[in-house]
């Protein structure tokens, strides 16, 4: 009668292994093994074994299975019905965001050996990055088949210095940076490009806020509404300067530039200006002194 083997993971991220006896379902044995996690190229899932192994485990334990993030970044390993594991066991990994990239993302995990020295490594992810339909950061997990497994951030994105986007964890972890450039390719829709090879970009819905003019220069805002859940939603600002143009065909263009080497143009249309344009002055505060803005607001 063939073994079937049920998998859970321990606090200290370690593979618990517990197998039973066919249909009867007689706890065999429950073992604690030594080891860690890591993917290969596919981003399939194993674990491996230290040496010495024990007795009737093998040094690799691969799994099948989908992959997800809870709201603590802890990835998520939910096994399918393959070879003798139980469909439905899940391996809840206890993990952080150590770096992003466009087509990966590092995760962080501590562990104990059986000699209780602890030990920290890295486990790295291939695929690319969007933006789901709440404008939440969602990392897809490449897996054969042109099929993915999405990853959702479930805290809300920035805007860095250098007008980047950056994602905080929490107090204990280090602030993550993704590195591209915004750009305009579709109406309501501002994009943010990490490789345009693998179609890793964030497309966000957006909505266009002001246009402030002050002195040369002309500044557009965006507005990004991040839904992170049903009672809680976040706004972000996105800013670009830009200058006024009257082209041939005598429409009223502002030249932006969202990203390095790329300059973007918005045709200020009847349609657009007919969209409860409205205009506005505003007093603010910059470095303790005080500044009139006047703009135009409408619809995008």
């Amino acid at each position: 009668m063939k073994h079937r083997i049920s998998y859970e993971v321990d606090p200290h991220n370690r593979l618990i292994i517990k197998k039973t006896g066919g249909r009867s379902n007689v706890r065999k044995f429950r073992q604690v093994v030594s080891g860690r996690f890591k993917t290969d190229n596919k981003n399939k899932l194993y674990y491996e074994v230290y040496k010495p192994l024990p007795a009737d485990i093998p040094q690799k334990i691969k799994f099948s299975g989908k992959y997800y993030l809870d709201s603590k970044h802890n990835l998520i390993f939910t096994l399918d019905k393959w070879a003798n594991q139980y469909a439905g066991n899940r391996l809840r990994l206890k993990t952080g965001i150590a770096h992003a990239g466009s087509s990966e993302i590092v995760l962080l995990l501590n562990s104990r050996t059986s000699k209780k020295k602890r030990s920290i490594y890295l486990m790295t992810l291939h695929g690319a990055w969007q933006a789901d339909k709440n404008n939440r950061l969602t990392f897809g997990v490449k897996k054969e088949s042109d099929k993915s497994d999405d990853l959702t951030l479930f805290n809300a994105w920035k805007i860095g210095k250098n007008s980047e986007i950056t994602y905080s964890q929490g107090k204990n972890y280090d602030v993550v940076g993704l590195k591209g450039f915004w750009d305009i390719r579709k109406k309501r829709r501002l994009s943010y490009i990490l490789d345009k090879k693998i179609g890793s970009a964030l497309d966000f819905k957006a909505t266009l806020g002001r246009i402030i003019p002050k002195k040369k220069k002309t500044y557009v805002k965006f507005d990004v509404t991040i839904d992170i859940s049903k009672k809680k939603r976040v706004r972000r600002n996105v800013g670009f300067s830009g200058t006024w143009k009257l082209s041939r065909d005598k429409n009223i263009l502002l030249e932006i530039s969202p990203g390095k080497r790329k300059t973007l143009a918005l045709k200020l249309t009847k349609s657009i200006l007919d969209s409860k344009g409205r205009a506005y002055i505003e007093s603010f505060v910059r470095n303790r002194e005080r500044y009139l803005g006047a703009g135009i607001g409408f619809g995008w």
